[in-house]
């Protein structure tokens, strides 16, 4: 669900004194405030909110991993054997490629047993004479010349070698066989190097086609009794500030299984997301997997939370329009928002941003630049 509070903007406005000059008129403060308008820019924005209580998934924080979708690799291999050579110089993982662009080369031409240009060029003579006379059998069938029987056995002899020509004319040609890239992405893995000779079926590499990835969610088997409730996650790498949603990419939980795997104590949850040009295959993420929705959850965003040696609190505005530190007792957070247990109430004013620098104008003995939310 959407987050329901109730933002408001706070701009930079003048600053007033709170100090000890409480029996100073109005309108002294105000020439105060009048003299020091070009000090008023220092402090930054920040965000109020007025809590309500809305609700909120339950969440379980854990690892995993960003995989690639096994449906988007797919393999590169030799149909003819021979010395494979590259198409370039920079045939390397994650180097970029496009369908059809030609990757290597593969020519039997040096090899002394199993040549293949050498078949080919021996397959061409023949099948050049076989539809030369074909072309002959049907002038002379036209004019009764030959007989029905030696007609057929010139065309069955063309068809036949007609059929092995193209066969491998498309994986040939006449300088050795092209490998072609099967699709558009990057090289995900190359296996043989320049000049290694290679046989028919043999495979040359791999290319990543950037359609989807797979998050992979380690979950706890304490937890198995919630697994069916869990339809969504958010996740957050470690090179990247932004916090992912996989309903945001359009991600769905594909499998999961009360099985651990053979070398982890963890139970696999996979979703599948589309590709993300931000996200690295293999890196690992902090993943909040989100269960069943409660209602009335009285939740902050994580931007307001401050700690303090272990203790979490946030500024609450009080009816001076003062900011008052309080200290919270925290529940499930999804990465984005986190659930307050105690210390909180309904309908109170709290720094939703801009934190931080309440807390050193506090310190400094000032207050930044604020206003009433009515």
């Amino acid at each position: 669900m959407k987050n329901s509070f109730i933002s408001i903007v706070i701009l930079p406005i003048l600053i007033l004194s709170c100090g000890s000059d409480k029996g100073h008129s109005r309108s002294h403060v105000n020439d105060e405030a009048e003299a020091e308008v070009h000090n008023t820019a220092k402090w930054p924005e920040y965000t109020l909110i007025t809590l309500k209580k809305e609700n909120f998934n339950s969440v379980i924080k854990t690892g995993g991993r960003i995989m690639t979708d096994r449906k988007g690799i797919t393999a590169v291999t030799a149909r003819s054997s021979g010395i494979v050579k590259y198409a370039g110089q920079n045939l390397l993982p994650g180097v970029k490629t496009h369908k059809g662009q030609k990757l290597f080369s593969v020519s039997g031409a040096e090899l002394a047993e199993g040549n293949t240009e050498i078949r080919f060029r021996q397959l061409k003579s023949d099948f050049d004479k076989a539809r030369a006379d074909f072309q002959r059998a049907e002038t002379l069938i036209a004019n009764r010349i030959i007989s029905q029987e030696h007609y057929l056995e010139k065309k069955n002899n063309f068809e036949k070698l007609l059929a092995e020509y193209n066969n491998l004319d498309t994986i040939l040609g006449l300088s050795g066989e092209a490998v072609l890239s099967p699709a558009d992405g990057s090289i995900k893995e190359v296996y043989v190097t320049e000049g290694q000779l290679v046989s028919a079926g043999q495979q040359l590499a791999t290319v990543l086609a950037a359609n989807c990835f797979i998050i992979k969610a380690d979950l706890s088997p304490e937890f198995h009794s919630i697994l069916p409730s869990i339809e969504s996650a958010n996740f957050r790498v470690a090179y990247s500030d932004k916090l992912f949603n996989t309903e945001d990419l359009h991600g769905i939980r594909i499998s999961s299984s009360l099985l651990t795997g053979e070398n982890s104590f963890y139970i696999p949850v996979y979703f599948r997301i589309d590709y993300v040009s931000d996200l690295i295959e293999g890196t690992y993420a902090d993943i909040y997997l989100k269960g069943k929705e409660k209602q009335g959850t009285l939740v902050v965003p994580n931007s307001a939370i401050m700690e303090e040696f272990g203790k979490l609190y946030v500024y609450v505005m009080d009816e001076d329009g003062e900011f008052r530190r309080r200290y919270i007792l925290a529940g499930a957070t999804d990465g984005e928002r986190t659930e307050v247990v105690h210390g909180l109430n309904e309908n109170e004013t709290i720094a939703a941003t801009g934190t931080y620098s309440i807390k050193l104008s506090q310190m400094g003995g000032s207050s930044p630049a604020h206003s009433h939310n009515h």
